[in-house]
């Protein structure tokens, strides 16, 4: 191990530089030392402010807004957030529903909605003033193994070692291939379909979780830039056979649609922007450590956008191999030894199996299944509204303490 431990990452996008951040943020609490963090993204970082109507959003839990205050990060954020108070949850066509509130666990909120392009502009400034080296528009080629420490090669043919080399993103299949990673993935027939939709009046901060035929429909709260009008990030569970059909709707065309599932809680959709569209599939790397590469964020793992966990996983991963990078260290390991980073492994494979068969579970919760499997479950829907003590339990499983 170096003097000065190094950390490369490859990726900036949010997973990436939340890793960047944390491992940084962390190594200023090293005595004598700290951590040298290099950040690798392929492409160029994009500034200014898209089209309100275009921008595309991530839920943050309770969890995760406490690590982004730890990061001296969120008081720059929650100004440009959504509130989540409240989140509505139904069955399209069915009756039964239940509302879940933050005073049912007496808190401000149940979580957030921040804009994508907020969360990476500020997580950027903070990992740049935490001295984070940022190399930019830079390309990886390959993954070089054949090195006394861990090493990959750029498109301009400059080889960088570094102490541990995390992969957040751009990891291409041979290079799972030359790790000897497998990538366990299930399809769920189903793409994630994500627009931002105007409605009526002023914003209340109430979510909107809807279970039709092909899986969830979730309405997610934007800050509004009118006070007539109320701005949310949608993600809508398609059929992969009617998906291309929706995308080349005319806007008119398409909010009727948008109407007829999703209904008139918020009354008649005003207007919707860009539609953008992928294949729902579930993805779980069969390892994540190999011979100083670690995986992390949508490399080792994609989530069903169902509750908006996927991010919120990161962030929590970022802070546990911070502590975990800490602690190896203060007691001598080298930061590329599986011994140093098994606590952390351990503790992530746990997290992420818990995920994602929440996930898949709540993802296919409400699809039909007959009458005498569909009446008692949304009769259990309509009953979980009378039993404050059950709503306030499956509420709190959402903000990230689900240990609380």
């Amino acid at each position: 191990m170096t003097a000065i431990p190094h950390i490369l990452i490859l990726g900036g996008g949010l997973a990436g530089l939340a890793f960047a951040v944390a491992i940084a943020r962390a190594g200023e609490a090293l005595s004598g030392a700290s951590f040298k963090v290099t950040l690798l993204e392929a492409q160029s970082f994009k500034s200014g402010t898209p089209n309100p109507l275009d921008t595309r959003a991530s839920a943050l839990n309770l969890h995760s807004v406490a690590l982004l205050k730890d990061w001296d990060i969120w008081s720059s954020l929650a100004p440009h957030c959504g509130v989540i108070e409240d989140i509505h949850v139904s069955h399209r066509g069915h009756f039964g529903s239940t509302l879940m509130q933050s005073r049912d666990l007496d808190a401000e909120a149940l979580g957030f909605v921040a804009e994508n392009h907020n969360l990476g502009r500020y997580l950027l400034e903070r990992a740049q003033g935490l001295g984070v080296e940022i190399r930019a528009p830079l390309k990886c080629t390959s993954l070089r193994t054949d090195q006394d420490r861990p090493a990959l090669e750029t498109e301009d043919s400059e080889v960088l070692e570094a102490d541990l080399i995390l992969l957040a993103s751009g990891v291409t299949p041979d290079w799972f291939d030359d790790l000897g990673i497998s990538i366990q993935t299930r399809p769920a027939h189903t793409h994630a379909l994500v627009f931002n939709a105007v409605f009526p009046g002023r914003q209340a901060g109430c979510a909107f979780e809807r279970f039709t035929q092909h899986g969830p429909l979730a309405v997610l709260p934007l800050p509004s830039t009118s006070r007539h009008e109320q701005r949310y990030n949608v993600v809508w569970s398609v059929s992969e056979t009617e998906v291309d059909a929706l995308i080349d709707l005319s806007d008119e065309q398409f909010c009727g649609r948008l109407q007829e599932a999703f209904g008139w809680r918020l009354g008649a959709v005003r207007a919707v922007g860009r539609r953008s569209q992928w294949p729902l599939v579930r993805s779980l790397a069969s390892e994540q450590w190999r011979a100083g590469f670690l995986l992390v964020g949508n490399a080792a793992h994609t989530l069903h956008p169902v509750a908006g966990q996927g991010l919120n996983l990161s962030l929590r991963e970022a802070d546990l191999l911070a502590k975990t990078l800490i602690a190896a260290v203060t007691s001598g390991q080298p930061l590329s030894c599986i011994s140093s980073l098994r606590g952390y492994l351990t503790q992530v494979a746990a997290e992420q199996q818990f995920l994602a068969s929440s996930t898949d579970l709540l993802a296919t919760l409400f699809n039909p299944r007959g009458v005498l499997l569909d009446s008692p479950r949304n009769a259990s829907l309509a009953l979980l509204d009378l039993l404050p003590g059950a709503r306030a339990h499956i509420a709190r499983l959402g903000t990230g303490y689900r240990h609380a």
